[in-house]
């Protein structure tokens, strides 16, 4: 519905300050202003209306005015209120901190066959002034250093060996040696069962019970011996039949005894691959990695990437903590708290509203520090950020599902489908703005390097970690 343009209104808007964060603008608007737009849109609400017994276009605009009159004069009052109020605040570049609310108290009292002028007031919250100073005379801050040793980069070694084994078939069993047997069911007189279950099966040496390793370790190939499946490992009887007795259907367990006879056919052992071209080739490709040297290399600069994301994170969170705690930021509390009220979209309790309201407040001044670092060192983030940023977001929740080889087509085909949801671009586009609100403050604080032990590192993170 178009309403009567506000800059021909003659209406009266006067503000009146409480304090430094707080003011009321009051707006007395004329009857004359919003008569005619009142009128037309119930004149336009005529011609739509279908009523009983009245051709369409034909309702006396007296039946509209008296059914519907009243709830299309509040619908314009609110919105001509509404605009007034937003003009008002910027045409005097009023910086708020929240929109502005109606003062309490107060009641449209509405009727369509009685016009008048109407008096009403709003609350409206000023961003308090904000200090940054203290980003710069703030004490050092510690930037943890972790090297990565030999032991920890042998430890990595070992790790990438052991995905690419070799294998060996020994003729008895230790470790983790994965161990082959054909498990068949047998009926009360030591004899196979006849219907009974009969499969072959793989178990890890080392997922066995103590009695039940020590009975099937000293066995050799093609050796049996009679066992209780069921008590093999410390898993329940459910968990058992599937894995170990191959049993998809769990509707004829209960016909299934205790008795079986295992047989060793074959042992199966994991060896970590040796050093050398053939396994350089596996590991990085043709044209990667040549030497050992050069793996050593390249694991320590991988490790010391990872372990400098991690104490970056500790150190951005020292600031961020720093910075909530010491940069002076008033907040009208009764007025937020109201504010919440009003907004809500379910009512909230007095309990309610005092349990999150120290988290909106903490969410509010962060975001005011925010945008006030932001404005003044013109920090933006661009639609090609977001998009390369959700992009990546993607590709890594894909791989995290192990869908390494997806290919490019069905990833654009998700980027999209991403860029198309407005909360995903607002998350992604405030999480690019945090982080290079942070960047820019990091560069401005003092920094005291500090190098620890990866095992000092971890410590001092179980330290900061709240008791449960």
């Amino acid at each position: 519905m178009a309403s009567l343009p506000i800059k021909n209104m003659i209406m009266n808007i006067t503000e009146e300050k409480i304090d430094n964060l707080r003011s009321k603008v009051k707006v007395n608007l004329k009857k004359e202003d919003y008569e005619p737009t009142v009128k037309k849109q119930i004149n336009t609400l005529a011609k739509k209306v279908e009523i009983k017994g009245f051709r369409p276009g034909m309702v006396p605009i007296g039946m509209v005015n008296k059914m519907y009159g009243n709830s299309v004069l509040f619908e314009e009052i609110d919105k001509m209120l509404g605009g007034l109020i937003q003009k008002y605040i910027d045409e005097n570049k009023i910086n708020v901190l929240v929109s502005p609310i109606p003062s309490p108290g107060q009641k449209l009292d509405l009727d369509i066959s009685r016009l008048s002028d109407i008096d009403f007031s709003y609350d409206v919250s000023h961003t308090p002034d904000i200090d940054l100073s203290y980003i710069e005379k703030a004490p050092a801050f510690t930037k943890y250093k972790i090297t990565a040793d030999d032991k920890m980069i042998d430890e990595e070694i070992l790790r990438i060996r052991e995905r690419f084994p070799v294998y060996e078939y020994p003729e008895t069993a230790e470790g983790k040696d994965m161990l082959t047997f054909t498990v068949e069911e047998l009926d009360a007189e030591g004899k196979v069962k006849e219907g009974g279950v009969n499969t072959v099966s793989l178990v890890g040496l080392d997922l066995l019970k103590d009695d039940a390793r020590a009975k099937i370790q000293p066995l050799k190939k093609q050796d049996s011996i009679e066992y209780n499946v069921f008590e093999l490992m410390d898993r329940d009887r459910e968990s058992m039949a599937k894995n170990v007795l191959n049993m998809n259907d769990l509707s004829k367990l209960s016909e299934v005894g205790d008795r079986f006879r295992l047989t060793l056919n074959n042992i199966t052992r994991a060896q970590p691959a040796t050093i050398n071209e053939e396994f350089f080739v596996k590991v990085y490709g043709p044209e990667g990695v040549k030497t050992e040297e050069e793996m050593r290399n390249n694991i320590k600069g991988d490790l010391e990437a990872y372990f400098e994301g991690s104490t970056d994170k500790v150190l951005v969170n020292d600031l961020y903590k720093a910075l909530m705690d010491n940069i002076d930021l008033p907040l009208p509390e009764d007025y937020l708290k109201r504010w919440l009220e009003v907004h809500a979209d379910n009512p909230m309790n007095e309990e309610e509203l005092a349990d999150y309201y120290p988290k909106f407040e903490k969410s509010l001044r962060w975001s005011l520090i925010e945008r006030k670092v932001a404005k003044e060192q013109n920090i933006e983030v661009t639609d090609e950020e977001v998009k390369e940023r959700v992009r990546r977001n993607l590709i890594q929740q894909l791989y995290g599902y192990g869908l390494k080889t997806i290919g490019e087509e069905w990833i654009a085909q998700f980027v999209q489908k991403q860029l198309a949801d407005k909360k995903v671009l607002s998350e992604t586009r405030d999480q690019l703005l945090d982080e290079k609100v942070l960047d820019f403050i990091k560069t401005k604080a003092k920094q005291e390097e500090k190098q620890v032990s990866i095992d000092e590192f971890n410590e001092l993170m179980k330290k900061e970690q709240p008791v449960a």
